[in-house]
């Protein structure tokens, strides 16, 4: 079994709960025409959109970015198995992954969080309400792109993973540089509120050139 199966395997079992809809042979091997006609080259594309698709929710802070991942591949399968006509199959990809990506936005600011863990796009909220949810992720974006690369990689690193998982990391990325978690804390609340300060004044920019 290739890679590609298995993740074909892996992601049918995903999708399952979230959009009653999961994967099927017939489905997959479409979806993999849709990318070339040989298996070979169709199967490397498959994993590089794949792992594309992983790192644009992973940058976004996204708990679970895989299976975001395989559901927005999902959704593609599912478009292509009944027979809709794709042009420009990458940017549709990542036009059904700002989708899915606002669904957990939209999920994760209806949960209750301290202040310590809720990452910075869930504190966007002090935006005016008039603002599009597209702006406000544009703006994330060239903020986040903003920072120094240690402050980007460091803040994105601490929002990671939940619970448990979110301990270890973060104790784990305290040990790596050398410092003691409480200062950790300290960091990453001041790298998040300069982000903040980005957004809000990049929205602000927006709202104001209307």
């Amino acid at each position: 079994m290739s890679s590609a199966d298995s993740h074909q395997l892996v992601h049918s079992d995903a999708g399952r709960d979230k959009s009653k809809w999961f994967l099927t042979p017939s489905a997959f091997e479409k979806l993999l025409n849709s990318f070339s006609s040989d298996r070979e080259e169709a199967g490397a594309q498959y994993e590089l959109i794949r792992r594309k698709l992983v790192r644009f929710f992973e940058w976004r802070s996204v708990a679970s970015a895989d299976e975001h991942a395989d559901e927005t591949i999902n959704r593609v399968a599912r478009r292509i198995d009944e027979g809709q006509s794709i042009e420009n199959l990458k940017s549709y990809f990542y036009g059904v992954a700002r989708m899915v990506f606002m669904e957990a936005l939209k999920d994760r600011e209806r949960a209750p969080v301290g202040l310590d863990d809720a990452p910075p796009k869930s504190l966007r909220q002090k935006a005016p309400e008039e603002i599009e949810p597209e702006a406000r992720i544009v703006c994330f974006d060239r903020c986040l792109d903003s920072l120094p690369p240690d402050n980007r990689r460091l803040i994105v690193d601490y929002y990671q993973e939940e619970r448990r998982a979110k301990i270890e990391l973060r104790q784990e990325l305290a040990d790596r540089l050398q410092i003691p978690l409480n200062a950790l804390r300290i960091r990453a609340h001041r790298i998040r509120m300069s982000l903040e300060k980005c957004i809000t004044n990049c929205l602000q920019a927006g709202a104001g050139a209307k």
